[in-house]
């Protein structure tokens, strides 16, 4: 059986799988009186045919020893360290659970230059007040004795070779040094550099409550955080296959110093892929691997990762791209290619995309004037050139000034009903009528009235603001819809960028979005200036010294202002577009609209 001697102590410890070039090990750290097999034996044996796996007996636990009848974290993750440098390893991914997260924890804080990447399940990085007045009771030897006689025999029979009343002796150290120890501040924890995932089910009963998972994840510069609803304290045994998706994919992302910079670079600069979708690693086998939208941040990241024989990014937005125009009234923008994946957006006819892949019956396209990607279905796309396209969105503009218009095809019959502010190619018109041309060469007929000319240049006057507030106060009553922005549905922001549409303006898809580009409005508020909403989040511990307690709004609505407190918004409350207002006295009153409103912005 293979030990190695630390501090005048044997350590136990079992390898399994064959070490991989240009890959480091995994360290799997137990949890408190368990032993490596018994806590990670089901992860190992699906990790081993990919990975080298280093399993320990952490000192005074199964099969290693323990003369002084010592138990801390540090001395733990000493020899952890030590164990890793001794079996010829510069680095290892550190895996720990329960206490073993403890020990990576401190591994990661103490031993830096050990660990590759560091997977925190159910630790804590301070011993909060509740963790001092339950852990005693919890580690009690009589309480064990005759409540949890399954845990006494189980202790008996792992750590057997250190004696049958030997159990007492590790409970008391356990429950010793978990109300102690770690101690770390949130600076300690700012001076992480290591690539960290910190995991605990939401429903930890341990950790949980203090939420130790969060106070970690908020402080540790760029670590990642994951909760799985749901479940306890052991997420690897309770969704082992979730589990090892998530941990494995962590590793591929950010289990080499290349991969983890361009992880790092993609957080300061396309954190949101509303911004671009950047997703580059570096393979073991030494190519650059992954996808991004533009050519330039294929650029990018060969710059941060170095010069690189081979090369398998896939850039989907290059000159080459196939252009399309939308070919119906209204399609959904989809997350996935499927009907029941999220509603994202929507586009209207004549809009423009761009064609990156497709699946089936499934096209996911780059939407061009708002930048949003996702998935249509690709009947719903006329493809061409952009010469094509720019010809087709250039000519004969008008701009649908109906809630809904009608349009019949060439033997009269009624077959579609075109969305407010949708601009159409009109071919030929007169006092009653016109008839506007698909991107398909169709041709439809609308009443004369439902249409108005377009203008070519935004028209922010407050005359035209006036005019289009009118209009949008037709659409009160419309239903509320996630990601909709026509009559037949819309959410917030899909209001506000229809009357911003309406005015000749393109402004961003999202709330947060047209908060950030904005111009922030000073002064009493006017008709057309957008109005924003979003809650304090309060992410802090309880506790005297309140670790952790930070405060900051997230935007989560918007609202179009009719100058003075009245304001006009597609809302969830109503479930539908309706009024509401700042002024306590008036009978629209939002309360929590007005404790939570963050700000105006006007775009001209």
């Amino acid at each position: 059986m293979p030990y190695t001697t630390i501090n005048n102590t044997e350590i136990f410890y079992e390898t399994f799988g064959t070490p991989q070039t240009n890959q480091a090990p995994i360290l799997l750290i137990h949890g408190s009186t368990q032993t490596g097999r018994s806590c990670w034996y089901n992860v190992v044996t699906r990790l081993e045919k990919n990975y080298f796996v280093i399993l320990p007996d952490c000192r005074g636990h199964g099969k290693s020893g323990n003369p002084h009848l010592t138990y801390s974290f540090k001395e733990h993750a000493a020899d952890m360290a030590t164990l890793v440098r001794a079996l010829g390893f510069e680095r290892a991914h550190i895996v720990g659970h329960s206490n073993g997260g403890n020990i990576a924890l401190v591994l990661l804080m103490e031993h830096p230059s050990v660990v590759q990447t560091c997977v925190i399940q159910a630790g804590n990085a301070w011993v909060s007040p509740d963790l001092v007045k339950k852990e005693p009771a919890i580690f009690d030897p009589q309480r064990i004795e005759q409540q949890r006689p399954d845990w006494l025999r189980e202790m008996q029979e792992l750590h057997s070779g250190l004696g049958s009343d030997y159990w007492r002796t590790l409970v008391r150290l356990t429950v010793e040094e978990i109300i102690r120890e770690p101690n770390y501040r949130p600076e300690d924890l700012a001076k992480v550099t290591r690539p960290v995932l910190i995991v605990q089910g939401e429903h930890d009963m341990v950790n949980a409550p203090a939420k130790h998972a969060q106070f970690m994840a908020q402080h540790i510069p760029d670590s990642e955080l994951w909760i799985p609803q749901g479940i306890g304290h052991n997420v690897h045994e309770e969704v082992l296959n979730e589990w090892l998706k998530r941990v494995t994919d962590f590793w591929a992302r950010r289990g080499n110093a290349i991969s983890d910079t361009l992880y790092r670079y993609k957080l300061a600069h396309y954190r949101d892929e509303r911004d671009g979708i950047f997703d580059v690693r570096l393979n073991v086998d030494g190519t650059l691997h992954g996808t991004v939208l533009t050519q330039a941040m294929h650029t990018e990241a060969r710059n941060i990762a170095g010069q690189f024989q081979a090369d398998n990014i896939h850039v989907l937005l290059t000159p080459e791209t196939p252009w399309a125009l939308v070919n119906r009234p209204v399609e959904d923008v989809r997350r996935g290619p499927g009907i029941l994946t999220e509603r994202v957006s929507q586009l209207w006819l004549g809009e423009a995309v761009r064609i990156l892949e497709t699946q089936d019956d499934w096209t996911r396209v780059y939407v061009v004037h708002d930048g949003y990607t996702g998935w249509v279905h690709s009947r719903a796309l006329h493809a061409c050139s952009e010469d094509q396209v720019r010809a087709y969105q250039a000519a004969g503009r008008y701009i649908v000034s109906a809630v809904l218009a009608e349009a019949h095809d060439e033997q009269g019959n009624l077959v579609q009903k075109i969305p407010f502010a949708t601009l159409l190619n009109v071919k030929e018109s007169n006092e009653t009528e016109a008839w506007i041309e698909l991107p398909d060469g169709r041709q439809w007929r609308l009443s004369a009235c439902d249409l108005t000319t377009a203008n070519r240049q935004p028209n922010c006057s407050a005359t035209s603001i006036e005019q289009t507030l009118t209009l949008m106060r037709r659409l009160v009553g419309v239903p509320y819809l996630w990601g909709g922005r026509t009559p037949y549905g819309f959410d917030c922001s899909g209001f506000s960028s229809t009357f911003y549409a309406y005015l000749g303006i393109t402004i961003p898809r999202d709330a947060d979005q047209q908060y950030m580009k904005g111009e922030p409005v000073e002064g009493p508020l006017q008709p057309g200036d957008l109005v924003f909403f979003g809650e304090i989040e309060e992410n802090h511990l309880p506790g005297p010294d309140a670790r952790g307690y930070v405060r900051k709004a997230r935007i989560t609505h918007v609202a179009i202002s009719l100058g003075g407190d009245e304001f006009i918004h597609a809302n969830g409350t109503d479930w539908g577009v309706s009024y509401n207002s700042f002024n306590p006295q008036s009978k629209i009153y939002g309360q929590w609209l007005a404790e939570n409103y963050r700000g105006a912005r006007r775009f001209r």
